[in-house]
């Protein structure tokens, strides 16, 4: 069995004439299960510091001591104000946009346990009955606990975007850029009005970079199936799932990356779209507000209109804006 991680971020971020005030500084720690990029003035750092390490104890399925383990263990005494405004939130997003990167559907993540060191493919059985709890419709945000015994909680698809959210609400004026590997805060606005420029990763087993999006300060997220993986009897199993069928994704894409004002919209709208495939971009491509380049398998990289979007001349791939019929 072979297990894939790919440590490279998948967003690396190019700033230049970042226009703050006072010399910036970079530091990097690691929470909520990955290294955490923090570039900005020192009170800045600090901020987004004190922020995910105040929420990563409190996210952690994995922790017997934080709200999710607690939750997922069917109590709910004394759960913190951001655990059910995380929870609120996403129940939200998913009575939006649709279910298929709820954070309810723990219990096929446990099934196939790819984010521990001995992933596995799980029986028909044990597919089933995770499929018996896959969305809000199983949880009661009124009580905070689900409805039987069935399902659990899994914030893979929304905490790093709703800990950026959390982030920058706390931040000065100043320029400051978080990367939480997948998902980005870019913050504030560089001497005279330049954009920020963000080099987007390649999804293709040879790494590298796809191509170059400038935009104003906003968040992105990024989902492909080259972040996380194994390999069983020669077949590669991801680790974003179809929660109609309970296996990983086979959505004819290969990375989604959104460009959002909110950093919880972003984290689950690229998983979300991700897991829905090529047939389900057209909704999405022409939202306001949203910004969205997805990459397909085939080697067509679309990108909604209005996205400020440059593909590397070796990349390898085609770049199209998306036109709805």
């Amino acid at each position: 069995m072979k297990i894939g991680f790919t440590a490279a971020v998948l967003l690396c971020l190019i700033l230049t004439g970042c226009g703050s005030s006072e010399m910036q500084k970079e530091r990097t720690v690691f929470a909520m299960d990955t290294a955490v990029t923090v570039k900005g003035t020192e009170q800045d750092i600090e901020t987004a510091i004190g922020i995910l390490n105040t929420l990563d104890p409190l996210f952690d399925r994995y922790s017997p001591t934080s709200d999710i383990y607690v939750l997922n263990s069917r109590g709910n005494a004394g759960i913190s104000d951001f655990t059910r405004d995380v929870i609120i939130r996403s129940a939200e997003l998913e009575a939006e946009f649709g279910s298929g990167a709820s954070i309810f559907a723990g219990d096929i993540t446990d099934a196939w346990d790819i984010g521990s060191d001995n992933p596995k493919v799980p029986s028909e059985a044990e597919i089933a009955a995770a499929l018996e709890s896959t969305s809000a419709a199983d949880f009661s945000i009124d009580s905070m606990s689900f409805t039987d015994e069935n399902g659990s909680i899994d914030l893979g698809s929304v905490a790093k975007g709703y800990a950026l959210d959390k982030i920058n609400e706390r931040l000065s004026d100043e320029v400051c850029v978080v990367s939480m590997t997948s998902s980005v805060l870019l913050h504030g606005e560089k001497d005279g009005g330049k954009p920020f420029s963000v080099s987007i990763r390649n999804p293709s087993d040879s790494g590298g970079t796809l191509g170059t999006l400038r935009t104003e300060e906003c968040f992105l997220s990024t989902s492909g199936g080259y972040e996380r993986f194994f390999e069983a009897d020669g077949q590669r199993y991801i680790h974003i799932f179809d929660l109609s069928t309970g296996r990983p994704c086979e959505s004819g894409l290969s990375s989604v990356t959104v460009i959002s004002k909110s950093g919880i919209e972003s984290d689950f709208l690229s998983t979300l779209i991700f897991a829905g495939g090529i047939e389900s971009l057209g909704k999405f491509m022409e939202m306001p507000d949203l910004g969205i380049i997805a990459v397909t398998e085939g080697g067509i990289v679309y990108t909604s209109p209005g996205v400020d979007f440059t593909l590397d001349g070796d990349c390898g791939y085609v770049l199209e804006v998306w036109k709805n019929e």
